[in-house]
């Protein structure tokens, strides 16, 4: 195998997607040389960011540190006094700024592939407050109805449109965490996003798993999808030249709980034993024709 004919797709998940984390550490030497591009949204794009920005283990101390005050995830008394209801906001927000500090900007948009990362705009004439619980809950309920349906539509059904950016064309940090926050938009917990003048919510909305977006760029001879929660095992496996992998076990961190910071931790250790325990069958896949 030579060439960059490998793309890469990371899901979101909220902090389920650190899974994603103790994957890559694992598996990231030899996938490096041949990735041509990397897809992703919401806390897929987080994770891409702290692992290319080369400042993991500072960034987590950071983060573990920077949200030691969180003992609610939701305090609607909080509104009261005109504040968000919400923590995780200003936490998550500062975290990226400090995976890019020192170097990790420039890491990350010297990568010789682009790293592509989704938003999701609302349907043209329809209100932000209508579009966010309309999008959310017609996410929700195709999930549960549907449980096996890797690339839910019921997004681009109601009209949600795909708007991406490769991370390396940012000009700034500013510029970078806003995409990455905008495309993790979805209240209360973060505010709607704002980029190149459109508002913005979660690209899961459009697909929480955008290996579209790497279609768009061209064609892979393999393609790796990491989903970040558990899907039954028959959907899982290769499909078309894609390769869908999901943690084995229900992953311990739940999406956005900054409460219980050893549940993130435990999700990290638990991508890294999926990806030792699939080590002979990650290689396979790497090497055949």
């Amino acid at each position: 195998m030579t060439g960059r004919d490998v793309a890469v797709t990371l899901a979101g998940g909220g902090n389920r997607a650190f899974f994603q984390l103790g994957l890559l550490n694992r598996w990231w030497d030899a996938l490096s040389p041949n990735v041509g591009v990397l897809s992703t949204c919401s806390a897929g794009a987080c994770v891409a960011v702290i692992f290319f920005g080369g400042r993991q283990r500072e960034t987590l101390d950071f983060w573990l540190k920077r949200r030691a005050h969180v003992t609610r995830n939701i305090d609607w008394s909080r509104l009261l006094f005109g504040e968000r209801p919400t923590p995780h906001f200003p936490v998550y927000r500062d975290t990226l700024a400090f995976a890019l500090a020192d170097g990790g900007f420039d890491r990350l948009r010297s990568l010789p592939f682009p790293v592509m990362v989704l938003a999701a705009a609302p349907p043209h004439g329809l209100p932000i407050p209508l579009a966010v619980p309309l999008g959310l809950g017609a996410y929700s309920l195709e999930r549960w109805r549907h449980p096996g349906r890797l690339h839910p539509g019921s997004g681009r059904r109601l009209g949600f449109e795909p708007v991406t950016k490769d991370l390396r064309a940012c000009e700034s940090i500013e510029e970078l965490s806003s995409w990455v926050l905008a495309s993790s938009a979805t209240p209360p917990f973060t505010p709607v996003g704002l980029v190149d003048g459109r508002r913005v919510l979660d690209g899961g909305l459009v697909d929480n798993a955008p290996a579209f977006l790497a279609d768009e760029v061209g064609a892979w001879r393999r393609h790796l999808v990491v989903l970040t929660r558990r899907y039954p095992d028959q959907v899982m496996g290769h499909h078309r030249g894609r390769w869908y992998v999901c943690p084995s076990i229900v992953p311990p961190a739940d999406r956005w709980d900054y409460t219980r910071p050893e549940r993130v931790m435990a999700t990290i250790r638990l991508g890294a034993a999926d990806a030792t325990r699939r080590q002979h069958e990650f290689d396979g896949w790497l090497k055949e024709e």
